[in-house]
């Protein structure tokens, strides 16, 4: 999501980035795992690529759940804040009736974003824009619904995209949010999905986070951290399991998705870092 070579999607961003936002380009890859999988890479359904697109801690049951926590209606507009291959976005429309604009500023996520909306059917109802997080180029409350997941940890000074998120959002819009913060347990064990080390993780305690974003102008309506955060996700997963035969998966874009899990997990189980889920809203 992030490039050394260009200007940070987020000002403050660090420049120590983490290997897989960086890369070759991922159209043939996978195109040509689609085809091996029987499928056909123009002619998808949504559902053929969650195991891939939804990369973030508890994929699609994380994407549903913070959508219903949001209570996401038809028709709204939703602004998603590093989208990369747009797998939430993809999910917002075809399962909430959203519109969705999709800020992402690496051009090899942007391209897959493309062909897998128009694989999809759903071009028409996302827009993918190549943006800078604390100087979108949107009006003032031209949205309702700022959607961020798995973002912030690369985020050295936060403040700027709380004031964005602020000024773009109709009053009385939301903020959804599935993030990551600090645990009393120690530094965290590197890598991990957002960075390759110290210098490219950026978690604030979570009452610093909840400051930072509230202070625009925000209140938070839902604010959860730890096995409450996880705790709609995973009655999400219960009434609809994820597939256990996947046609394609995370690891096509994160080649290393194994060693960074099992250190998220042990950073987990140890206190280390914490999942936080929240629903902010904009003052009227």
């Amino acid at each position: 999501m992030r490039s050394a070579r260009r200007a940070p999607m987020l000002r403050g961003m660090s420049t120590h980035l983490t290997s897989y936002y960086d890369g070759p380009d991922l159209t043939g890859r996978v195109r040509d795992a689609l085809r091996q999988a029987g499928l056909d890479p123009a002619r998808l359904r949504v559902d053929d690529l969650v195991a891939m697109d939804q990369c973030h801690a508890l994929g699609l049951a994380g994407t549903v759940a913070l959508a219903k926590l949001a209570e996401l209606r038809h028709g709204e507009r939703v602004l998603d804040l590093g989208a990369g291959i747009g797998g939430p976005a993809r999910v917002l429309v075809a399962r909430f009736g959203a519109h969705v604009t999709a800020v992402e500023p690496t051009a090899r996520f942007r391209r897959l974003a493309a062909e897998l909306n128009a694989a999809t059917g759903l071009q028409g109802a996302i827009e993918i824009v190549d943006a800078l997080g604390h100087a979108l180029p949107f009006a003032d409350g031209s949205f309702d619904l700022v959607w961020t997941q798995a973002v912030l940890p690369n985020v050295a000074d936060v403040a700027p995209l709380a004031a964005e998120a602020h000024r773009v959002l109709a009053p009385s819009g939301r903020w959804a949010l599935a993030e990551t913060v600090a645990g009393p347990g120690g530094a965290p064990y590197f890598p991990v999905p957002w960075a390759d080390d110290h210098d490219a993780s950026h978690l604030l305690a979570p009452e610093a986070l909840r400051t930072t974003l509230e202070r625009p102008g925000f209140a938070a309506e839902v604010w959860e951290v730890g096995s409450a955060a996880v705790a709609p996700a995973v009655a999400e997963l219960t009434s609809e399991p994820a597939d256990p035969n996947p046609p394609v998966e995370l690891g096509l874009i994160m080649p290393d998705r194994d060693t960074r899990m099992a250190s998220l997990a042990r950073n987990i189980a140890e206190q280390r870092i914490a999942p936080v889920l929240a629903v902010l809203r904009r003052a009227p």
